[in-house]
């Protein structure tokens, strides 16, 4: 048996149904479970398939488009909310594979880090790369689609 992801783009319409207005709203995932795997595996054109069924769940105020797809054989593999914290914590702490002398400059602390990151776009700006953070991308691209 075998499990079917289809990721996809969700759009909202900020318009009415003659001239729609589609902004971006996040992602949504299609998961479809329990699929013999023989039928997934001579399917001639899967993605088109996949792009088939997330669009018979579009209407004239939402849509999905299709982005990609995963087939899973084997099954999930859970990671515990406790080994996500312990990771994060020692990332954090500059412990574990997160020790500080792995970013030359950087010595744990977010302040330091963000220096870092500063002299590199300076440097980088100086020497003629345009580097620009991704934070402001982000919000230039959050304003575009209003």
């Amino acid at each position: 048996m075998a499990t079917l992801r289809i990721f996809t783009q969700y759009y909202e319409n900020y318009s009415d149904t003659q001239t729609p207005h589609w902004k971006p709203k996040g992602g949504q995932t299609f998961i479809i479970k329990d699929i013999e795997g023989d039928m997934i595996m001579y399917c001639d054109n899967l993605k088109e398939v996949c792009s088939n069924l997330v669009s018979a769940k579009s209407n004239e105020h939402f849509k999905y488009e299709y982005r990609e797809h995963e087939v899973d054989f084997i099954g999930d593999e859970e990671i515990s909310v406790a080994e996500l914290t312990k990771e994060v914590r020692d990332q954090f702490n500059g412990e574990g594979k997160y020790a500080p002398n792995d970013i030359p400059g950087f010595e744990g602390t977010l302040e330091n880090l963000n220096k870092l990151c500063d002299d590199m776009i300076s440097h980088a700006n100086s020497a003629g790369t345009v580097v620009e953070c991704s934070a402001d991308l982000d919000n230039e691209w959050a304003n575009e689609s209003e």
